[in-house]
């Protein structure tokens, strides 16, 4: 096993943001930790790799015991990479010497065959004379990328990796990360408040609620079977209704007090006039839709317009929130 937590409690200021925390990962993993905005997600990264005393629990890092930071003289675990959003780049040097810097110890020949395998997998050919401070966000995190893998650690922590980048270095930074997990054999374990990068890029999430964990499963299987109301919200799930609102509309019988996901694809719509659209939203491949009536408003989808301005609406099998 690459990475075990064993009932980890941890405080930020005072304040206990990770409770009794208990999960395993292995090698070769791509983990995501999910959980909204101001939840110190980041603390558990730091714990990881040794930058934080933890309040409970143990750490065991490929069957070692992770110390505390107050338990070494110099804090961290060696071979665990850590990339933070503030890249820590050398602003003065060239995108070839911030990675060829960290290889000093090696022979000048093993320098420069490793800096430049490394420019490659991490795309950073176009840019390697560039200076740092000439760098964009996206270039500037390829670069960490590269520093971090030098050594190439076992396990990687990366710290919201894709916030800060548009769509198209996004889709080339999950393409260049998914290439580093599968040549070098690691684990990525990253921390996101972005259900969509969680769905799209993880093997497994975990979802934390009030520090503690509320499910580890499967990104299919999480959005097949929500574990609560607050994972599907935070999942990025609409139309979740009680099962009165819908029970109309379904052959099942559902709980009245229940609350129910209705996937966009579980609504046929037929010609009527219960439903009107309120709102039209064009999404670039398709167009969102809200319809409404007297008792009821739901989102559905489509690829093509609706050609109508009213409808009725039938729902197939809705899924069950277990609150």
């Amino acid at each position: 096993m690459l990475l075990k937590i064993e009932n980890l409690s941890l405080s930020y200021e005072n304040l206990k943001v990770i409770k009794s925390l208990s999960f395993e990962m292995r090698k070769g993993e791509i983990l995501c930790i999910l959980g909204e905005s101001g939840c110190r997600k980041t603390s558990l990264l730091k714990a990881i790799k040794g930058f934080m005393d933890r309040d409970e629990g143990e750490i065991y890092y490929q069957g070692v015991r992770v110390f505390n930071k107050s338990e070494k003289l110099v804090p961290g675990t060696p071979d665990v990479a850590i990339v933070y959003q503030d890249f820590q780049l050398e602003p003065g040097l060239t995108v070839y010497d911030n990675i060829k810097h960290h290889l000093i110890q090696y022979k000048k020949s093993y320098q420069h065959s490793k800096t430049e395998e490394l420019i490659k997998l991490c795309k950073l050919d176009s840019i390697k004379s560039k200076y740092a401070k000439e760098l964009s966000g996206g270039q500037k995190q390829k670069v960490a990328l590269a520093k971090a893998i030098i050594e190439e650690p076992p396990l990687l922590l990366l710290d919201e990796p894709f916030s800060n980048l548009d769509n198209i270095s996004k889709a080339e930074f999950k393409d260049i990360l998914k290439t580093v997990v599968d040549q070098l054999g690691i684990g990525l374990l990253f921390v996101t408040h972005d259900s969509k990068d969680a769905l799209t890029f993880a093997d497994q999430i975990i979802i934390i609620h009030n520090g503690k964990l509320l499910k580890k499963e499967s990104p299919e299987k999480l959005v097949s079977s929500p574990p609560s109301l607050y994972a599907a919200q935070l999942l990025g799930l609409i139309n979740l209704l009680k099962g009165s609102q819908i029970t109309n509309y379904c052959s099942e019988k559902l709980n009245p007090d229940s609350v129910y996901w209705v996937p966009y694809g579980n609504i046929q719509l037929s010609q009527g006039n219960e439903f009107s659209i309120s709102k039209t939203q064009f999404l670039g491949n398709e167009f969102c839709y809200t319809l409404t009536s007297n008792k009821l408003s739901i989102e559905f989808k489509s690829t093509k317009p609706l050609t109508s301005e009213n409808y009725n609406i039938k729902i197939d099998t809705p899924v069950l929130i277990e609150d």
